[in-house]
């Protein structure tokens, strides 16, 4: 073969098998296990005499150990990742590349839950287990070509010249079918029940075609730069708003190069640094610009029961891409003739255009309550620092201790979301109002929005000088804040009551070695956050027939009043229970996030074997958490896809504390 022709491949398969009953949905009635744990009565049994579960008789919830015993939920996913590619030198310094990959996968789930399910054991016959097949299969493909040409000119000027086109594509197909009613858990398969649901089947399709120019110098490896340009086409958004532009550029100088910068072993080899970055984002729903319409809404007509269908979704056909643009200054330097190296970054991160849920009026006629906009702009701005250093250095085999500092902070804020007309035909800043988050000009994105607590309501006397409730509180009950002084509380005294967003975040790894044995221990933490814990909502509330925590042993009565829990009452009528300060906590933590103990065996030890190392390690994760969070894991979020919706705890399954043991060879 040519030395000027060159070609490569890789070929990755793998087989994964999953079977999982552990769920954390959103609610008790979903039969969430953590919150079904929590919220279980625990003098109701596991089983009852005749071997059935035992359920809460007021609420009916399932029991959380039947729902995982006779829950079987397995998936196994095949999947084939390739990859080739040629080269070819057209001339001395041109060269053409293309390169073709494919990821393939495909999914089969089935779920199969028995007739002792606890949640319908008391159920018809006729009905109890239940089962549901699954499939989804995708195909991803690239295709990428790409020229690059670096002219020769001369020893002090580095140059590299690119140009490139690529074009991606998806295919995607999932369909799903279940049935009801099995006379046994023999067969635990679609034919073997009798109740058929209407099954399910959809397919997308998107595509993306990009093109690229990029220009890379340097002056002696002590004045660089870096250009580039890319134009990215999306069949997400019409023709009209396919394309988006992004340039980028970089530059840096070593300043430890120049004839003036002062040679100690202080201070060593340093650069500074300053970029510009543009980037988009389409990720939304292959179909989200078009209006879509669902079946099944049937009417009466004129000769007995019509089909009809009705508007699902409305779409919108001027959305564009989403646009973050990035200024940055940096700084690395190496210390203390080498022994520290330190990274510094200052950034400003705005993001304009945001593809947004923005919520419609109940008259829009359309099943879906919200419509995706362009909407608004969003800004980070902050700080990171890295800092590695070699704080004992022996000699070969002897004691070394080496540590690895990084630090970030981030400040977000929402500049704008556009504006809206109000009744007098005045623009006001638009504002998004979620179930528990307010998104506004002015303040971090996924604010925590609800009522501010008072404290609460000692006697009749009081609440009679108090603002207006339409609930009647009674002694015992909440207070909250009238806080725009009407007289009256209602949804119009909800403000900003906490911020999901770190304040900074911090890692620490040292690591110690010593005659083969090393030891690493990496702390991490964040500081200045808020958790939304809301499965005290339930398991705190005193309000439903729920297991409850230690906490409501100091709740509100005539006779212990110095306390900020209120009293116990059914159907909670002063909605103590509203999200409000009462729920909202601190998620500051520092967590011993990972441990390792390893021993290498000595190398004179392993030549006679012909290896070159052996490795033996014992590996623990989440080993300790220092934090005052309440919940059982401060690094939550109920809703891990939102970009509104973190910081929230509900029935979250907590990361699991792992330890790992093995033995690595190298031959």
């Amino acid at each position: 073969m040519s030395t000027r022709f060159r070609a490569g491949t890789s070929l990755t398969l793998s087989r994964t098998y999953n079977n999982t009953s552990v769920r954390s949905e959103l609610g008790l009635q979903n039969s969430g296990t953590v919150l079904g744990a929590l919220a279980q009565i625990p003098t109701i049994p596991i089983r009852n005499p005749n071997g059935s579960y035992g359920i809460n008789p007021f609420q009916q919830l399932d029991n959380p150990v039947g729902n995982l015993l006779e829950t079987h939920n397995a998936a196994t996913i095949y999947q084939v990742i390739g990859n080739l590619y040629g080269e070819f030198d057209i001339l001395k310094n041109l060269t053409l590349r293309s390169a073709l990959s494919l990821d393939f996968r495909t999914q089969l789930e089935n779920q199969f839950i028995s007739r002792n399910y606890p949640g319908t054991q008391n159920a018809s016959p006729a009905t109890r287990g239940s089962a549901r097949t699954g499939t989804n299969q995708q195909s991803i493909w690239l295709w990428e070509n790409t020229l690059t040409y670096n002219p020769d000119l001369g020893d002090k000027h580095g140059l590299t010249l690119l140009a490139g086109q690529s074009v991606q594509a998806s295919d995607r197909f999932t369909s799903s079918a279940s049935v009801t009613g099995f006379p046994s858990n023999a067969v635990p398969y679609l034919s073997a029940g009798t109740q058929f649901t209407q099954p399910s089947s959809y397919q997308d399709q998107w595509g993306l075609m990009s093109y690229f120019v990029r220009a890379i110098y340097n002056y002696q490896e002590r004045y660089l730069a870096t250009l580039s340009l890319r134009a990215d086409g999306s069949s997400r958004f019409a023709a009209g708003n396919r394309f988006g532009y992004f340039p980028a550029i970089s530059l840096g100088w070593r300043i430890s190069r120049e004839g003036f910068f002062p040679q100690t072993r202080l201070l060593g080899e340093t650069k500074l640094r300053l970029s510009y970055g543009a980037n988009g984002n389409q990720e939304i729903g292959a179909y989200q610009r078009f209006s879509t319409y669902g079946s099944g809404y049937n009417y009466a007509g004129t000769s007995g029961i019509q089909g009809g269908i009705a508007p699902s979704q409305i779409g919108n056909n001027q959305l564009r891409w989403e646009t973050t643009g990035q200024y940055n200054a940096g700084l690395d330097a190496s210390l203390i003739n080498n022994r520290v190296t330190l990274t510094f970054d200052a950034y400003l991160k705005r993001t304009t255009n945001l593809l947004t849920n923005v919520p419609l009026p109940y008259n829009a006629g359309a099943q879906s309550p919200q419509i995706i906009q362009n909407v608004g702009t969003v800004q980070n701005k902050g700080i990171e620092v890295g800092i590695n250093s070699t704080n004992i250095q022996g000699q070969e085999g002897g004691f070394n201790w080496t540590t690895n500092f990084n630090f970030s902070l981030n400040r977000n804020e929402v500049v704008d979301l556009g504006t809206l007309r109000n009744e007098q035909g005045q623009a006001v800043n638009r504002t998004i109002i979620g179930t528990y988050t307010i998104t506004q000009k002015g303040a971090p994105l996924g604010s925590f929005y609800g009522y501010v607590v008072q404290g609460i309501f000692q006697s009749a006397s009081e609440i009679a000088q108090a603002a207006s409730q339409p609930n009647n509180p009674k002694p015992g009950d909440i207070r909250f804040a009238d806080l725009n002084q009407d007289g009256v509380i209602n949804a119009n005294d909800r403000t900003i009551i906490g911020n999901p967003n770190p304040k900074f975040f911090a890692g620490l790894t040292n690591t110690l070695t010593y005659k083969g044995v090393e030891l690493s221990l990496f702390f991490q933490g964040s500081y200045g956050n808020d958790i939304f814990n809301q499965n005290r909502v339930n398991i705190e509330g005193m309000a439903d027939p729920f297991n409850q925590t230690t906490r409501v042993l100091n709740r509100w009565r005539p006779d212990n009043t110095n306390t900020d829990i209120p009293r116990a009452v059914r159907y909670d009528p002063n909605q103590n229970n509203r999200f409000s300060t009462r729920f909202v906590e601190s998620g500051t933590y520092t967590r011993l996030k990972n441990l390792t103990i390893a021993y290498n065996l000595p190398a004179k030890t392993l030549q006679r074997a012909k290896i070159t190392s052996v490795r033996i390690y014992l590996t623990g994760q989440n080993l300790l958490t220092f934090t005052n969070y309440t919940g059982y894991d401060p690094e939550v979020s109920a809703d891990p896809f939102s970009s509104v919706g973190f910081g929230r705890d509900y029935g979250v399954y907590p990361q699991a504390r792992t330890y790992t043991a093995g033995i690595n060879f190298n031959f």
